[in-house]
């Protein structure tokens, strides 16, 4: 076989051309690029550091100048309280005026050594707070609240010195998260001192909270603290605050940089830390940085995005990616002109041979004057070009002639294929309309046969309960002639067995006619043929059927109980049905429903309760019925089998496999409505009817 030859645009002159000139300029480009990029992102990052570094100290600037003047007061005052003496009065004025001069401090404290005051009194501690607006007292001291054991007591007396506490809330005191300046309190001088107690103020860290918030880093950066423990003072998530530290957080994020970062904070380090992580607030990449504030040993840090803040890095690289496009577009452009024209006449001459070569014997070949080895390449191809074209004319004739020939047995074989196609979907459906005509054929035979069965007995059975009801009527008519000869209450004992006897025997009698009434049904039904449609009250006749297999499955069993519930829409009224066809749909599927609980109660016992529930619905021109059961379900496998006559999954002796063949037929066929169920295998199975509304 002789294979085709093809144009190899990858070895064509034109295109190695391109190919290197491009790729050499491109690399250039690309070095400039990666070179700008790099510069671009150290002088952003650079500039970042910068602003970081001011904006961080700056802020640590104001908020030490904030806790220094605050705490200025209580070191001011201690030393008027070791001058003047520690006397009630001129102590309490002094607390007072502390907290009313002074905004920013909440609550300001005098907490003395125990029995300092006196032998009687363990507790003295003069507390004076904010609160809306007023000036209020309180003794903090008592058996429920030991300041002694405090943080902010004990810390300050055991190392001699004032310092300030870690946030906490002061449930007892201000009642708001605090920070306690602790200030201890001598009596004598050098090697007669004594310790008095500790004079304190408290904080509000609401306040820092605002001050701290009102940092802006671009759209989403923000500002936080932690205490010298790590633990969140404030943040913009508020339910971080006192609930997480910054370590819990980096143990969450599994970041141990975040952790490093946390240590060194606690450490009073400064720094800006240029590793990403996943920022709590907002899920963006984020930067921190952050410097210490060192009156209360807390640390300040402030979360820049990353995305934000390399903004103009990106926009700048986006720029110089689209001029790089650009620029490489109208190189390239400049470059296939530049190499066309060079080129041209052997890319033409190319194009049309290899056309030439794949049987396109009638192209058009370039004209091309030189009178180099192209041009005699180019004259040596239309010599043969010419000679090839008077061959294949030659040709032609015979190829169309067999063409058409071939066209006509194609048409014949497809029309013949169509044909078969046809007559085989015909034979198929004749097939099965025949078995189906077998099967209800059979399944006609076995119903009226069984049904003339029962009727024999069953006309007995009425005939009787008749005669019967006759004769208890006699009986009691005989009783009362002979009232004179028998005791009034043996004579009202007798009537009422009498009585009774007539009630049964007539629910014996209404029963068996109805009985009646459905043999005669199934006997239409065997013989192919449709009751007359009546105005039947389907909520009346469904609650009567649900009742008699209900009670039906009782005889079988007197254990078996289930709970039935029903919702029956008044708006359905009444609606054109065949009774008896209907009524036999229905104790079918509730004697279904009934068997398939009754199953599952004696496998699961006590753990399991049976559900029936039964409800009807008027929609528009169509009434539902639902009929659902909480019972074995019907298993996935069997499901498309469940409507074929003679399919049973019941014990042998328990069921024939008509039910819902026979309902089907009546629902679908007969009322043209629809029957469908939905099931989930060892839970649930649902029967859902759906009828038209015939006027």
């Amino acid at each position: 076989m002789v294979k085709k030859p093809k144009i190899a645009l990858r070895r064509g002159l034109a295109f190695k051309m391109v190919l290197y000139i491009f790729v050499s300029i491109m690399i250039m480009f690309s070095l400039i690029f990666l070179y700008t990029l790099k510069i671009t992102g150290e002088i952003v990052k650079k500039n970042l550091k910068s602003n970081a570094e001011y904006l961080t100290t700056r802020t640590v600037s104001k908020i030490e100048k904030v806790l220094g003047s605050i705490q200025s007061v209580p070191d001011n005052f201690a030393l008027i309280f070791q001058q003047n003496g520690f006397d009630n009065t001129g102590m309490n004025q002094l607390l007072r005026m502390m907290v009313e001069n002074n905004k920013e401090i909440t609550g300001a404290c005098f907490a003395f050594e125990p029995y300092y005051k006196s032998r009687s009194e363990k507790f003295y501690s003069s507390f004076y707070y904010r609160e809306n607006d007023k000036i209020e007292f309180r003794n903090l001291g008592s058996e429920k609240y030991d300041y002694f054991y405090k943080d902010w007591y004990q810390i300050p007396k055991e190392l001699g010195k004032s310092l300030w506490s870690e946030p906490y809330f002061d449930a007892e005191g201000s009642n708001a998260v605090v920070s306690t300046y602790s200030v201890p309190l001598y009596s004598g001088i050098n090697s007669n001192k004594k310790f008095v107690g500790i004079l304190t103020i408290e904080l509000s860290l609401e306040w820092l909270q605002q001050y701290v918030n009102e940092i802006k880093v671009q759209e989403t950066g923000y500002g936080f603290m932690i205490s010298k423990t790590g633990c969140i003072v404030t943040h913009p998530v508020k339910d971080l605050i006192m609930n997480e530290t910054i370590f819990s957080i980096a143990d969450e994020q599994n970041s141990t940089e975040l952790r490093k970062i946390g240590r060194n904070m606690i450490k009073g380090e400064t720094s800006f830390a240029e590793f990403e992580y996943r920022d709590v607030k907002t899920g963006k990449l984020s930067w921190i940085a952050y410097a210490p504030v060192t009156l209360n040993a807390w640390s300040l840090g402030i979360v820049f995005p990353v995305d934000e803040f390399m903004a103009e890095a990106y926009h700048l690289r986006m720029i110089v990616i689209g001029l790089g496009f650009g620029g490489g577009i109208i190189l390239i452009l400049i470059i296939i002109f530049i190499s066309r024209s060079i080129t041209s006449p052997l890319r033409r001459l190319t194009v049309a041979t290899g056309k030439f070569a794949r049987g396109e014997f009638d192209v058009m070949l370039p004209v091309i004057n030189s009178r180099d080895e192209i041009g005699r390449l180019n004259s040596s191809f239309h010599y043969l070009q010419s000679t090839l074209i008077r061959t294949i004319s030659d040709l032609k004739d015979t190829s169309e002639n067999l063409k058409s020939s071939h066209l006509k047995l194609e048409e014949y074989n497809r029309t013949l294929e169509q044909k078969v196609e046809e007559r085989t979907a015909n034979l198929k459906a004749a097939q099965d309309q025949l078995i189906q005509s077998e099967k209800m054929a059979s399944l006609g035979q076995l119903t009226a046969g069984i049904a003339h069965e029962i009727k024999n007995p069953l006309n007995f059975v009425n005939n009787f309960s008749e005669l019967s009801i006759e004769l208890t009527g006699e009986i009691i008519e005989e009783i009362d002639k002979l009232s004179g000869n028998l005791d009034p209450k043996e004579m009202d004992y007798l009537k009422g067995i009498l009585r009774d006897i007539d009630s049964n025997i007539k629910k014996i009698n209404e029963h068996g006619k109805r009985a009646d009434s459905i043999i005669r049904g199934m006997l239409l039904h065997s013989r192919g043929k449709s009751g007359e449609m009546q105005a039947t009250d389907l909520n009346v006749l469904l609650a009567e059927y649900v009742a008699l297999g209900y009670h039906g499955l009782r005889a079988t069993d007197n254990t078996f109980n289930i709970k039935i519930e029903t919702d029956y829409d008044p708006a359905i009224g009444m609606v054109n049905v065949v009774p008896q066809d209907i009524s036999r749909v229905f104790l079918n599927l509730i004697n279904n429903a009934c068997f398939s609980t009754m199953q599952k109660k004696k496998e699961m016992k006590d753990t399991y309760f049976p559900i029936l529930r039964v409800n009807t619905k008027k929609i528009a021109d169509r009434i539902t019925i639902r009929i659902w059961d909480n019972g074995k379900g019907i298993p996935q496998s069997i499901q498309d089998k469940i409507f074929n006559p003679f399919f049973t999954t019941k014990p042998a002796g328990s069921g024939t496999g008509l039910g819902l063949s026979i309902s089907y037929d009546i629902i679908v066929r007969e009322h043209h409505g629809e029957l469908k169920f939905e099931s989930k295998e060892g839970e649930f199975a649902e029967f859902i009817i759906s009828l038209p509304i015939i006027s």
